[in-house]
Formats: C-alpha cells, structure tokens, sequence
C-alpha cells in the first residue's frame, strides 16, 4: 500500500508529471482530479476497489507537484504523447480511466488516443463535453484571453460585473460564488487564468470519441449530481446522446462530495 504522501515523479521532455498509487489490484486505472486538487483526492478509491485495481492518480499540470515549462500550451498531441510515455513507463498494457471535472477533460482526450487499450471509462461531472459560454469568451480569442487577464487583475471590476449578471439572472449564484472562491488570493487567480488558457486546446472531439467509445465496447459510467451547479448534469447529453451504450448514476449532492460517492458507488459494484 502506497502512502497518500509518497508522491512519485516522471519526467518528459522538459515538464514533470507528479503522480500517487493506490491499490495493488491487477487492473490498471488512471485518475485524473479536478480544478485546484492534486491526485490524492482519489485516495478513497484505495479503501473501496483496491483491491482491484492499481490507480494511478496524476496531478494536472500547475497542481500538485506537476509542473509545465512556462507560456508552453499544452496540445491534444503533447498530452497523448506524456500519456504513451508514462504507460511504457509503468510497463501498462490495458487500462481505465477516471477524470473528474476538469479531470474529465483530460480522461476524453486520453480516449481518443488509446481507445484500443482501454477497459472502461468512468466520468464524474465532467468538464469538455459541453463548454460554457464564459469559457468559450474568456479563452477563444487573443482578445477574450487578453480581457480575461485584465479582469483577474482588476478583480473588484471582474465581481461587480459577475454580481450584476447573478442580479439579472445571468449567473448561478452557486457558480459565482464558487468564482470567488476560486479568485481569492493572487496564486488562486493564476492558477484559474492558466488552466483556462493553457488547457484550451485539450478539449475532445465528441463525434471521434463517441464511435471509439462504441465500437472498442468500452464501458462507459457517469456520475452526476443533482444539485451541481457547477458542471449541472445535462453538460453530459452531447457526449450520451452518441453513446450506444452507457450507464449513468446522478447523486443527490453537489459538485464535491462526487468523488467520495463515486468510490463508494463503484466499491458495491462489479466493475
């Protein structure tokens, strides 16, 4: 059993991928987090399906202990290829995956790639499939990028603006809250401009993943819940509607206590 602080490292071309294992099954899963955690957050997965399988929780890079040379943005290609390394690494053959909200992102794009090789994959409130209309305008120009920095670094413009649009409507108080939240101390807005910016081009073509998805028979396991506001559950329907095949579980809970419920979930089932 591997201590939740034994964090271990790789290093490819130049960037360096922080890692945690937990389990000793004979399975293979890799785990990806979310938005401002670091792999040990799937350290409950040790306790329910352990047993079963050895997971591989990496830390995105800017979280954790991963780190990415600066101004480098991170492509589809780039990542695939980090992936490919690690597992010749690790000596994996076949595996799973499991991302997590941003995470999600990350297990999508991995499919694309290795979609041959992989068993299942399991995804909990997951970031890109659908991109909401303040990613799209803070990240899909020069312009909005440049907009973006200049409003986390006036941040008492950016909240007036953001509880102006709660007041009209426009925004979830949820997510706004879960916006200041996210923006109070400089390292926490940096953080936020780099992964909004730097993780752009790391987003799945739906229609590409969908028909790896069905003709590998990959198993494919969502998790939602019902009171997140912060990837509501309906951001899964692009994916599900080209699914052939999926299973789906929706939790009366909001976005953080997911992981937790998932372990549970997957520990009374036969995966």
């Amino acid at each position: 059993m591997t201590s939740a602080t034994n964090i271990q490292f790789f290093e490819y071309q130049g960037s360096r991928l922080a890692y945690r294992v937990f389990g000793n099954g004979a399975s293979i899963l890799l785990a990806f987090h979310g938005f401002g955690q670091d792999g040990d957050v799937f350290q409950p997965l040790e306790a329910t399906i352990g047993d079963r399988y050895t997971v591989f929780a990496l830390d995105l890079f800017f979280h954790g202990g991963s780190y990415q040379p600066d101004r480098q943005l991170l492509t589809k290609k780039d990542w695939q290829s980090l992936v490919a390394a690690f597992l010749r690494q690790q000596a994996v053959d076949r595996f799973s995956l499991i991302g997590f909200s941003l995470g999600g992102r990350f297990a999508l794009a991995t499919v694309e790639a290795f979609a041959d090789r992989i068993d299942q994959l399991i995804l909990i409130a997951p970031d890109g499939i659908t991109a909401s209309f303040w990613y799209q305008l803070a990240t899909g120009s020069a312009v909005g990028r440049k907009v973006f920095r200049h409003g986390l670094r006036h941040l008492s413009l950016l909240n007036t603006f953001g509880h102006a649009l709660t007041k009209l409507g426009l925004l979830n108080r949820t997510v706004m809250r879960f916006a200041e939240i996210s923006l109070g101390t400089p390292e926490q807005r940096r953080l936020v401009f780099l992964t909004w910016t730097r993780f752009r081009l790391i987003w799945p073509d739906l229609t590409t993943t969908s028909t790896l998805l069905n003709e590998q028979s990959i198993r494919v396991q969502l998790f939602t819940g019902f009171f997140d506001r912060i990837v509501p559950g309906h951001y899964v329907l692009p994916l599900t509607k080209r699914l052939s095949r999926y299973e789906i579980t929706v939790f009366k809970t909001g976005h953080n206590r997911l992981i937790e419920l998932t372990a549970e979930h997957l520990a009374q089932r036969s995966l």
